[in-house]
């Protein structure tokens, strides 16, 4: 008897194995996105005041005054040319510009997580890398607030990260040049900092192009660029200046502006929700470039990430809080903290791989815990309140039907965007004067730019308090009348409201609304007749 012996079926080499943990990938994508729409849609109530200056800016550019704040007065106070012309699209299809903003923040940030979840399961086909990439920025905090806050922010993180994909290709192409400078091209039309970016793009494809074709990859790479130098062009003759008036608004503060700037690096790298984060991409960065992985990858997104730190820091951050300014490098510290899953066969280090599970795990846990059990709470009080008596306020000064009605404003979105009047910006953004003023000499704080003097001599008819609201029922709305500097929170309040008891021509008073709120304004002279006085 002849005992055959089988052989089992070869294994061919061409074949892609099928990881065991395929299906995981996909589910903590799901999950990802899933919290991302979650956060969206508990903080959708909630619309940043600044995204109603470019309402108001492309309100008026349908009606045909031009992109301008005041009708007759041009000034760029806007800080995104393609998000005003976008809102304008949407105002003239007649549809809101804030649900339009706030549907298209979220369809960014989806994108975002979608596009860091593709780049890394290229690298790691088992989605270890892809799924803890997608887990981090799905439940960012920060992504979920900003991604329905009326403003371009996340727009303009889906287009820089974008651009630095395509630019750490590899091998790199004429293709992927291309695309990284349409993207950095329509990111630096999106937010001013995007044209550092760009421009550092084109030094990329220099030092990552041989030395034959080099000029033609340069030239291609530049191709999009046109539409800067045509927009650049554009802005002097038609504002007559070479930069947006917020960066005159926002520069000139010296040392104090960047200890400010600090601080708010401080505050975004020691929250819960961020460090391990920050740590487990610097390991992932790490441990490519010491084993001569994803160099390329790794010198693009930690040098983008790095270069905007600077500009954060050199610009005091952002006096909108919530870390606006450190949206665009979500996506780049999430695709470097995945690196820390990505091996090559046995030598992937297995401390790395379980510190990045582990940082991953607890960024999660932290960002969604302080998102849902803190932050939504607190934005459904005073954060609403001060957004729903702005908007009343508003359409009170609407209704007055005055064509010459001026009004001073330290918040100078939704109250201008509603009563559609004249306003004087008094923090500066859509005001030449005040923009290029000297910061005030008054300690620690908040650096803004004001001038109250300046703004009593233009005599206004209202003069609005940036905290002069008061819902219905609140308590303190009864001390304003004993004590009104309850109302003076700020160095800019304290000093107005000594110039205005000097100057005489104001009185203080209450604007009552019908569900018993309360706005308490300066009027001067026959406005007073709208007021109560106390």
């Amino acid at each position: 008897m002849v005992k055959v012996q089988s052989n089992p079926r070869p294994i061919r080499d061409d074949v892609p194995r099928q990881h065991p943990q395929r299906w995981l990938a996909p589910m903590v994508l799901v999950l990802a996105v899933g919290l991302l729409v979650l956060g969206a849609a508990r903080w959708w109530p909630r619309t940043v005041d600044d995204a109603f200056i470019t309402f108001r800016y492309s309100e008026n550019l349908v009606g045909g005054s031009g992109p301008v704040f005041n009708p007759g007065e041009r000034v760029e106070g806007y800080s995104s040319p393609s998000w005003m012309v976008l809102m304008a699209g949407a105002i003239g299809l007649g549809v809101d510009p804030v649900s339009a903003a706030k549907w298209l923040g979220l369809l960014a940030s989806i994108s975002c997580v979608l596009l860091v979840y593709v780049d890394l399961r290229r690298l790691d086909p088992a989605g270890w890398a892809a799924g803890a990439a997608a887990a981090l920025l799905g439940s960012s905090l920060v992504l979920q607030i900003w991604s329905v806050a009326g403003m371009e922010t996340n727009a303009y993180g889906l287009l820089f990260l974008a651009g630095l994909l395509a630019l750490a290709r590899e091998p790199s192409s004429t293709r992927s040049d291309l695309l990284a400078s349409v993207c950095l091209v329509a990111a630096a039309l999106t937010r001013p900092e995007g044209l550092a970016f760009w421009v550092l793009g084109a030094f990329v494809v220099v030092v990552s192009s041989a030395n034959a074709g080099r000029l033609r990859r340069l030239g291609l790479y530049a191709a999009p660029g046109l539409l800067l130098l045509l927009q650049f062009v554009w802005r002097i003759a038609y504002y007559g200046v070479p930069l947006p008036n917020t960066y005159y608004a926002k520069t000139g503060g010296g040392s104090a502006m960047w200890s400010q700037g600090l601080h708010g690096l401080w505050l975004f790298v020691s929250n819960p929700a961020h460090f391990l984060w920050l740590a487990a991409a610097i390991a992932g960065a790490t441990a490519c470039l010491a084993a001569g992985r994803h160099r390329r990858r790794v010198i693009v997104l930690g040098g983008a990430v790095l270069l905007h730190l600077l500009y954060v820091v050199s610009v005091g951050d952002d006096g909108l809080r919530v870390h606006r300014f450190y949206v665009p490098v979500l996506g780049p510290l999430a695709v470097l903290a995945g690196l820390s899953f990505v091996g090559e066969g046995g030598g992937r280090r297995r401390w790395l791989w379980w510190f990045g599970l582990l940082a991953a795990t607890f960024t999660v846990v932290a960002s969604t815990w302080t998102f849902h059990a803190r932050m939504v709470p607190t934005m459904r009080g005073a954060g609403l309140a001060y957004q729903q008596g702005n908007a009343k306020l508003g359409r009170f000064l609407a209704r007055q039907a005055d064509p010459e009605v001026l009004i001073a404003v330290p918040s100078a979105g939704s109250i201008p965007y509603y009563s559609r009047v004249p306003t004087i910006d008094m923090y500066g953004l859509n005001d030449a004067h005040i923009a290029r003023v000297p910061f005030p000499e008054v300690g620690r704080g908040r650096m803004m730019k004001w001038d109250n003097a300046y703004v009593l001599d233009r005599s206004p008819d209202w003069i609005v308090i940036n905290r002069g609201y008061f819902a219905a029922g609140d308590p303190d709305a009864g001390r304003v009348p004993r004590d009104p500097g309850i109302l003076a929170v700020s160095p800019m309040d304290r000093d107005l409201f000594a110039r205005v008891a000097r100057d005489g021509r104001y009185a203080l008073g209450p604007i009552r609304f019908d569900d018993g709120s309360v706005f308490f304004v300066f009027a001067r002279g026959d406005r007073r007749s709208g007021i109560e006085r106390p």
